[in-house]
C-alpha cells in the first residue's frame, strides 16, 4: 500500500468533513483529537499525522473512504485488482454496529456539544472489557430522508438521537439544505415497524423527546426520554455515564442509573429530567446487555493513558466561550479554577515530555505527552473544590495527598501541564496532581514581562494554595517551584503566613521543593522563615550548571538563589547541590528531567527522610 501514500493527502484534502468524519468511525484515537467547529485543514492535518505513523491502517482508512464517497475514491486510488464478482465476505463488522449514533445540528439552531458526545460514548464503552467489543457507528449533519438507509445498512441495537428536540416531542434533523426538519416518532415507529430490526433501546437525547416517546414503545424493549429542555452539558454527562454502564456489561436500566448519576456527581442541571419507559419489566434487572455484531479485527489498542489534572491560573483565556482553545499569555482580573487531561504514551519514559522529532523518527514512536484539549473545562470555585474533595475520598487513606507544580519563565499554559503530568506520573503521586499556571508569556523574549507577571499573580498563587489546604480535605499538600516560579510562591507563602497568624490559625504544608529559583539570595533570606513555619521540610536544589541562572545573575547584576557560587544557606530549608546529575542543555531543567533527581523526591514524598538518609546525597562545605 506504500505507493498509495502520496495520493491520501489529495484524497483527504477533497472530502468534504462530513465524510472524514463518517470514514473516521473505526478510528477513536483520531477522532478523540478532533474539537467541535475544529477547522478542516486543522482535522486533516491530525489524520495525516495518526497514518505516517500508522501506516499498517492506511487500508482500513481507504476501504472506509471508499464506502464513504466511491467517486473521490477511484479518482485518486484507482483500484488494481478489483474484488471477483462472487466474491462474498463473512465479515459484519464494516456494514452492521451495536450503536448508531445519529446526530443533527441544523442551521440556525443552538450550538451543541455533539463531538464532544460522540467522543465520550467511544471512550467511555472502551473503558470496560464488555464495550470493548461494542461497534459504533456516528452520522453526523443526518438528513430525515436518510434515516431508513441507515437502519437498514447497520441494524444496530442501540439507536441513539443526538440533537435538539420541539416542544411538541419531535426530534430535529436536516434537510437538504441542512436545515431544521422535525422527525415525527409516529413515523419513526411506523419505520422501525416496517423494517423488523434488532433495535432494543432508543435513546432520544433531545430537549422535550419524551412527550412522544410512548410512540416507540411497540418497536423497542425500552425508550429514553427527556420530559423538558435538558442543560447541554448535562446531556452530555448522560451521555457519559450511560455508556460507561454498558461498556462494563450493566443493564439498560442500570446504566440508566449510571448515567443519571453523572449529572448529579458533576452537580449540573436536570438530572431529573431524564426518563426510562419500558413495557418489559424485566429490563429493570437485566444484569447485562452484550454487543451482537462479531468483530474480525480486535478493537484498536489505546496507546496513551489519560491523566487528570486539577488547576488554577490567572490567565485570560483564548475564547471565554470555548474553554477548549486554552489560555493565553495575558493577564487577568480573576482566578480560574478547573480541569483537564494529558494523554501519556505507553513509551513514555522518566522525565521527559517527549523526545525531539528526530529521536521519534529514529525510533518509529511517538513518546510525546498531549494535552487533550477537549478536556479543558472550568468550574465554578464551590465545584472545584467539592469534585477534588471527592476524588481524593474515593481514596485510599494513604492516597489523599495533593502535589502542586508551580512554573517558571517562558512556559505556555500546555507546557505546564504537559510537565505537570510528566511529574505527576514519575512520581507515582498518589491523590491529585494539580498545578498554577501563571500568565508567562511563553517567549525568551518576554523575561521582564515575566518578572512583572509573576510579581502580579503573587495573591492569585496565594488564593489558590490557601483554599487547596483549607478546602480540598487533602492529608498533606507538596509543592514543587521552579525557576521564576519560586518568586511567586515566596511572596505567596508570605501572605499565606500573615494570614494563618491573623486569624490565629494553623496550616502545614508537606514537602515544599525550590528547584533551581531565579530569586534574589537577599529577599530569599529576608522572607524564607514562612517555608520553616508552614511546611513539613523544605528542600533547595541548587547548580554550578546553570547557564539560565548565570544569565538571570548577569541581567539582574546579582547572583540568584539557584546558581552557586555563593551557595545559599538558611535555616531550617535543606540545601542539595545536583551539578552532577544535570541533563539539559541549559541546566535549568533538571528538576524534572534527571531520574536520580526525582528518585530523591519521591523518597521525600514518600518518606520525609533527611539529607543524610537518602542515598546518593553527602555533607558538602559551604566555599
Amino acid at each position: 500500500m506504500n505507493h498509495k501514500r502520496p495520493k491520501l493527502r489529495e484524497l483527504i484534502n477533497f472530502l468534504t468533513a462530513q465524510e472524514l468524519d463518517e470514514s473516521l468511525d473505526d478510528f477513536p484515537d483520531v477522532r478523540g483529537q478532533f474539537t467541535d467547529n475544529q477547522q478542516k485543514y486543522l482535522r486533516d492535518r491530525i489524520i495525516l499525522d495518526y497514518f505516517e505513523k500508522h501506516p499498517e491502517e492506511i487500508d482500513k482508512l481507504l476501504a472506509a473512504i471508499k464506502e464513504c464517497n466511491p467517486t473521490a475514491y477511484k479518482k485518486y486510488i484507482p483500484d488494481e485488482t478489483p474484488n471477483p464478482p462472487n466474491e462474498i465476505s463473512n465479515s459484519t463488522e464494516d456494514t452492521k454496529c451495536d450503536v448508531l449514533v445519529l446526530a443533527a445540528n441544523p442551521i440556525g439552531t443552538d450550538l451543541l456539544q455533539l463531538q464532544e458526545e460522540a467522543n465520550l460514548i467511544r471512550l467511555r464503552l472502551q473503558e470496560g472489557e464488555v464495550g470493548k467489543n461494542y461497534i459504533v457507528k456516528v452520522k453526523r449533519a443526518v438528513q430525515v430522508e436518510e434515516l431508513s438507509k441507515y437502519l437498514l445498512q447497520y441494524e444496530p441495537l442501540i439507536l441513539h438521537f443526538s440533537g435538539h428536540g420541539s416542544p411538541s416531542g419531535e426530534i430535529i434533523l436536516n434537510n437538504s439544505q441542512g436545515q431544521a426538519q422535525p422527525l415525527c416518532p409516529e413515523a419513526l415507529a411506523e419505520l422501525l415497524a416496517v423494517l423488523k430490526g434488532r433495535i432494543e433501546c432508543v435513546v432520544l437525547n433531545a430537549c422535550f423527546s419524551l412527550e412522544k416517546a410512548d410512540a416507540l414503545m411497540e418497536q423497542v424493549s425500552c425508550v429514553i426520554g427527556m420530559s423538558k429542555e435538558i442543560d447541554d452539558q448535562s446531556a452530555v454527562a448522560f451521555a457519559a455515564g450511560f455508556y460507561r454502564g454498558l461498556g462494563f456489561g450493566r443493564g439498560y436500566y442500570t446504566a440508566f442509573e449510571v448515567g443519571r448519576n453523572e449529572i448529579k456527581l458533576l452537580k449540573l442541571p436536570d438530572s431529573t429530567v431524564l426518563h426510562f419507559i419500558t413495557r418489559d419489566t424485566s429490563l429493570l434487572q437485566r444484569e447485562v446487555v452484550k454487543p451482537r455484531v462479531t468483530r474480525t479485527t480486535p478493537p484498536q489498542s489505546t496507546e496513551a493513558t489519560l491523566y487528570p489534572l486539577w488547576f488554577g491560573t490567572n490567565r485570560r483565556p483564548n475564547n471565554p466561550q470555548d474553554i477548549s482553545q486554552g489560555f493565553s499569555g495575558e493577564r487577568d482580573r480573576q482566578l480560574h479554577y478547573g480541569t483537564c487531561q494529558v494523554a501519556v504514551p505507553k513509551w513514555h519514559k522518566i522525565g521527559s515530555t517527549g523526545s525531539p522529532f528526530w529521536q521519534r523518527l529514529l525510533t518509529l514512536t511517538d513518546d510525546r505527552l498531549k494535552l487533550k484539549r477537549e478536556s479543558l473545562k472550568l468550574l465554578q470555585e464551590q465545584n472545584f473544590w467539592d469534585e477534588v474533595q471527592r476524588t481524593l475520598q474515593a481514596n485510599q487513606p494513604e492516597e489523599g495527598s495533593a502535589l502542586v507544580f508551580i512554573h517558571g519563565f517562558n512556559v505556555s499554559f500546555e507546557d505546564a501541564a504537559l510537565r505537570a503530568a510528566q511529574i505527576g506520573v514519575d512520581l507515582q503521586v498518589s491523590g491529585i496532581m494539580a498545578f498554577y499556571s501563571w500568565p508567562s508569556r511563553g517567549k525568551l523574549t518576554s523575561y521582564t514581562a515575566d518578572e512583572a507577571t509573576i510579581e502580579a499573580s503573587e495573591k492569585y498563587i496565594a488564593e489558590f494554595l490557601l483554599n487547596l489546604a483549607q478546602k480540598s480535605g487533602a492529608e498533606k499538600i507538596h509543592i514543587i517551584a521552579h525557576s521564576m516560579g519560586n518568586k511567586g510562591l515566596l511572596r505567596a507563602m508570605q501572605r499565606i503566613l500573615a494570614q494563618v497568624q491573623a486569624a490565629e490559625s494553623k496550616i502545614l504544608f508537606g514537602q515544599i521543593f525550590l528547584a533551581a529559583p531565579d530569586v534574589d539570595p537577599d529577599v530569599f533570606e529576608e522572607l524564607a522563615a514562612a517555608y520553616q513555619n508552614l511546611a513539613e521540610r523544605t528542600t533547595l536544589y541548587i547548580s554550578a550548571k546553570d547557564k539560565a541562572l548565570a544569565t538571570s545573575g548577569i541581567i539582574h547584576d546579582h547572583p540568584r538563589v539557584g546558581f552557586f557560587p555563593p551557595i545559599t544557606v538558611v535555616d531550617g530549608i535543606d540545601t542539595v547541590e545536583v551539578s552532577d546529575i544535570d541533563l539539559t542543555l541549559l541546566g535549568h531543567g533538571y528538576f524534572a528531567d534527571a531520574r536520580d533527581l526525582l528518585q530523591d523526591m519521591h523518597r521525600l514524598l514518600m518518606h520525609n527522610a533527611s539529607p543524610e538518609q537518602r542515598f546518593g546525597l553527602r555533607n558538602k562545605q559551604e566555599n
